[in-house]
């Protein structure tokens, strides 16, 4: 042990730590889809391929081998979808004004809502935070598409195959629609609330999203999170709520050690 803290450098500590950061990153833009699945079944693979050669099973240790080794090229394109995401999402923390892409993004929102609820069309928006939302996309309709008043609306409107779902937003990009959510449980919830509420309020209890919902009868503008829903917002309301909630505190401020921190949180 003595001898292992002799000879170990600085440039060890930089790689660990470089490391560690990549399989940290990796396991949060894993998180919210069926990737984690699809990786324990290659694990699966990997532990088989070890018991057929410890038992000499030649035919299924050749078959096996080749999948191994072909391994990287198959969580490639199994996850391009998700290494694209992950590869832009870095690439915009380092390029670009994350701040100013999500007030752009808060100000379509509330002024697609506003439109929605005067005219009363029902409309169910998740926006994720922190907690990713792509295994509620795998189903629906994919999208990859900026964010504007006019694509929500389009989506919302009445006889559209995804008026009846809900649209998921990822960042500034509209990630999916007709999305299904979970339905809340909650015994204490008003029983007047439809399904449209209740959804948004269930995925509220299971991701910190933010998920905004529009009321077909009443034109009402109501807000979920935390498994709490806010009613009858004013379209002011939306636009400060979702500033404040969606942008990140204090960016470009703190140390340099907090804003590399901030960097690589999600």
């Amino acid at each position: 042990m003595p001898t292992f803290f002799l000879n170990f450098r600085w440039q060890d500590l930089v790689d660990i730590i470089l490391v560690a950061v990549i399989i940290y990153q990796v396991v949060l833009a894993l998180r919210g889809t069926q990737a984690v699945q699809a990786l324990a079944g290659l694990f699966l693979l990997f532990l088989a391929y070890l018991v057929a050669r410890q038992l000499e099973f030649f035919t299924l240790e050749w078959l096996l081998d080749i999948i191994v080794k072909s391994s990287v090229l198959i969580v490639i394109i199994l996850f391009q979808a998700d290494i694209r995401r992950f590869l832009s999402r870095m690439g915009k923390k380092a390029l670009a004004p994350g701040v100013a892409e999500s007030l752009v993004a808060s100000e379509e929102i509330a002024a697609a809502t506003e439109t929605l609820a005067k005219r009363h069309i029902g409309a169910l928006i998740a926006l994720e935070h922190h907690v990713g939302l792509s295994e509620y996309l795998e189903e629906a309709i994919k999208m990859d598409a900026l964010v504007t008043r006019q694509l929500l609306i389009s989506l919302f409107w009445p006889h559209t195959p995804t008026h009846d779902g809900a649209v998921i937003i990822q960042g500034d990009r509209v990630g999916g629609a007709g999305c299904l959510l979970p339905l809340s449980k909650n015994p204490n919830l008003d029983p007047t609330l439809g399904t449209r509420h209740r959804a948004a309020v269930g995925l509220s209890e299971h991701t910190d999203a933010v998920v905004l919902v529009v009321s077909e009868t009443s034109g009402q503008i109501s807000l979920a999170r935390g498994g709490k829903l806010r009613q009858d917002l004013s379209s002011a309301e939306v636009r400060r709520l979702l500033e404040a909630l969606m942008e990140t505190p204090g960016e470009g401020k703190g140390t340099w050690f907090e804003r590399v921190a901030r960097f690589f949180k999600q």
